[in-house]
């Protein structure tokens, strides 16, 4: 067991020696490490199968190889009546049969597809003998004893054969036939026919056990093409859009395919020979279209479309051919003869796109290349002996070329996911730092939202003591237009006695000039006159006092503008700490603003209006009483004398023009009492759109509110999400 044991070492000390980079995360230095392991230990195992077989058929050595006293018969053996080739009956004579040399496709074959071979067997002890013969094209039977020992596919007299077994094969020989000849009874439609590899005679169990080790080799190499194709397919259906894991799949299946049924186990072990060959046929029709789908995403990576299309056109008369063979052999291997070409050129274009590739620098056409280049070494080592080409001859060693081919795509695939796996990571990390950034950023939008929240809860503060300081202006300037629709009325009353006092004034000049014969109705007349005027002066004394109330009605509107101002001014300010957020609130402030000063402009009119009435009306007050002792002294002088009628007379017509100048004035006067009226009104109205408008202001102060709590909402639950996230990661 020291053989077997130095590629073990070999292989444990080139795993040792693997190098993983440094800048590479844990997850990828693991699956470069289980890669690596898997590598190793196949290889190994492999290498345990090659070299076991050649050290236990030293020991074994008993089969005889069979390669003197061959002869031939071209064309078919007529049948005797019972049913068995008379042929077979002159086995041992020489009529008809040449000689030939062992292992070569006899000589002068012209267009027989039938040919018998004569191969003497020796004597021996053999307790069950049997008869090895490797590479048979294409159906043969073997007769031994006068009697058939061995079928192996279907033979057509009219028409073509049917293969079944591609491999070796191993025929039970009867003890009488020993020291007789065997005869093989062959038929080929291919161009070549006949035996191409060692015959052996010996044991039946010491031949096939040699044989069975000799073929664990591709048999494993096989297998592992199978469960690598299981696992590519596997990532193919995860991955979908990867086609060349499919192709990788499909060239793995076939390459496994086809060395199962090489290896010739699983006749030996199980009979299934028939269906052994009807996954090599599948293989050989699925082969090369999944080596150009591979070629065509992994080297290409579709870049060319006529590539591209040629490959899915290819695919589906491979699929079709497949479907063929599987169904009928017979059918299938025909097919395969005019598609066998085909496939060879499409594996030509293949290689030389594979070679323009590695030749422009792509490492994975380099891969390529590498394994195919070991691929063909191995096909020419298989195929030039069998047709003669060289003398040497290694036998069947196309399963390391397989094994080869696959194993530089599985290199491209690692290759590649080694790649995609430093992306993610690459991805990954920007994805942390992102992250980060928004974790910081939603840091940020929550002390944000909080200062926003402070900023806002302050305007809103502002707002309701805004509100109540305009609602109370509003309610002071209600209550004034009231005072001043009153004073109106009081004018109105005034103006009319005044104009029944200029009648009477008038009446009383008529009565003066008519002369002392009205002198008793002038004194009654003068008498209802100073009453009326005391009245008047009272009347124009409680105006002054209600003109005076107006001032200070007008004073308090004036304090409201003020504070009003003083207000905008504040909100204003605020305003403009609050940024982008209260531009809008300022807008309102300004508004407010030009309001209070409309209101004080208003007030000063109104307060300069007042004065002038105020004025007047104590002018008419002072006129008044003078009027009254006028008429007193006039009634005096009347009850005195009638010669002071004129001056009487004079006196009047002076109190006649009082009493205009007074009706004059309670004119004007009531003229300002309305323009007041209206100043307060439309005072009063921009008051109500104020309120209004703070109103809005506190509806919009309330939304901005809602709105810095739904950001802290949302950056709490971003943090929360995140926290999470990290938790989930960590465990």
């Amino acid at each position: 067991m020291d053989v077997p044991r130095a590629p073990t070492v070999r292989a444990t000390n080139s795993l040792n020696s693997f190098r993983i980079p440094h800048d590479s995360s844990p997850r990828t230095r693991r699956l470069l490490r289980g890669l690596a392991r898997i590598a190793t230990w196949s290889c190994t195992l492999l290498l345990l199968l090659a070299l076991t077989p050649g050290a236990w058929a030293a020991e074994a050595g008993q089969p005889v190889t069979l390669v003197e006293g061959w002869r031939y018969r071209w064309g078919d053996s007529p049948v005797g009546a019972d049913g068995v080739p008379t042929w077979v009956k002159d086995a041992a004579g020489q009529q008809g049969w040449r000689s030939m040399e062992p292992l070569k496709e006899p000589p002068d074959r012209g267009d027989n597809t039938f040919v018998w071979i004569s191969i003497p067997l020796p004597e021996g002890t053999w307790n069950e003998p049997a008869l090895f013969m490797g590479e048979v094209t294409n159906a043969i039977e073997v007769y031994a004893g006068g009697r058939l020992v061995y079928t192996s596919g279907r033979m057509n007299r009219n028409g073509r054969e049917v293969s079944e077994n591609l491999a070796w094969h191993l025929a039970s020989l009867p003890r009488e036939a020993l020291g007789q000849r065997a005869l093989l009874r062959i038929q080929s439609n291919n161009p070549n026919i006949g035996v191409f590899q060692s015959v052996q005679v010996g044991a039946h169990h010491e031949l096939l056990a040699t044989h069975t080790r000799d073929g664990q080799v591709p048999f494993v190499t096989g297998n592992l093409l199978l469960a690598v194709a299981l696992g590519a397919g596997g990532a193919f259906i995860i991955h979908w859009r990867r086609r060349m894991l499919a192709g990788l799949a499909v060239f793995a299946a076939s390459g496994g395919m086809v060395l199962l049924s090489l290896s010739g186990l699983p006749g030996a072990l199980w009979g299934a020979s028939a269906l052994a060959t009807k996954g090599m046929n599948l293989g050989i029709f699925l082969l090369v279209a999944g080596l150009m789908a591979f070629v065509s995403d992994a080297l290409l990576d579709n870049r060319l479309v006529w590539f591209r299309k040629a490959s899915a056109g290819f695919s589906v008369i491979s699929g079709l051919g497949a479907f063929i063979a599987l169904v009928d052999l017979g059918t299938g291997q025909r097919l395969q003869i005019h598609f066998m070409p085909i496939a060879l050129l499409v594996l030509l274009v293949c290689l030389g796109i594979a070679v323009g590739e590695a030749w422009r620098g792509n490492p994975d056409a380099r891969l390529f290349v590498a394994g195919f280049g070991i691929l063909v070494i191995s096909l020419a080592v298989t195929v030039l002996p069998v047709i003669g080409a060289v003398d040497w001859n290694f036998g069947n060693v196309t399963h390391w070329g397989y094994l080869a081919l696959t194993l530089s795509l599985l290199s491209v695939v690692a290759r590649r996911s080694i790649e995609m796996v430093r992306a993610l990571e690459l991805h990954t990390k920007q994805l942390e730092e992102r992250q980060h950034e928004v974790r910081s950023l939603a840091e940020r939008m929550g002390t944000g939202a909080g200062e926003l929240a402070t900023v806002v809860q302050q305007l809103r503060s502002s707002s309701d003591q805004q509100t109540e300081g305009v609602s109370r202006q509003a309610a002071a300037l209600q209550e004034a237009e009231q005072t001043v629709k009153e004073i109106r009325r009081s004018s109105l009353m005034t103006a009319e006695k005044a104009s029944a006092l200029a009648a009477s004034a008038e009446n009383a000049e008529q009565v003066g000039r008519e002369g002392t014969a009205a002198l008793e109705r002038t004194l009654s007349d003068l008498a209802a006159i100073r009453t009326e005027v005391s009245e008047m002066a009272r009347r124009i004394l409680a105006l002054d006092e209600r003109t005076r109330e107006v001032s200070g009605i007008v004073d308090s509107v004036k304090d409201l503008a003020d504070q009003s101002n003083m207000l905008a001014i504040n909100a204003a300010i605020e305003a403009a700490r609050s940024g982008e957020s209260g531009r809008g609130f300022g807008v309102v402030a300004r508004e407010m603003r030009g309001l209070a000063d409309q209101s004080i402009q208003a007030t000063h009119r109104i307060r300069a209006v007042l004065d002038g009435v105020s004025k007047s009306m104590r002018e008419a007050a002072l006129s008044s009483e003078k009027g009254d002792e006028r008429v007193r002294q006039s009634l005096d002088a009347v009850r005195t004398s009638s010669a002071q009628f004129q001056e009487l007379a004079i006196i009047i017509a002076d109190t006649g023009a009082s009493v205009r100048q007074i009706t004059a004035a309670v004119s004007a006067q009531d003229a300002g009492t309305h323009q007041m009226a209206q100043a307060i009104q439309e005072l009063s109205g921009q008051m109500q759109r104020t309120l209004k408008t703070v109103q809005e202001t506190q509806e919009a102060t309330r939304s901005v509110q809602s709105l810095a709590e739904s950001m802290a909402g949302m950056a709490t639950q971003t943090l929360k999400a995140k926290d999470a996230a990290n938790a989930a990661a960590v465990r």
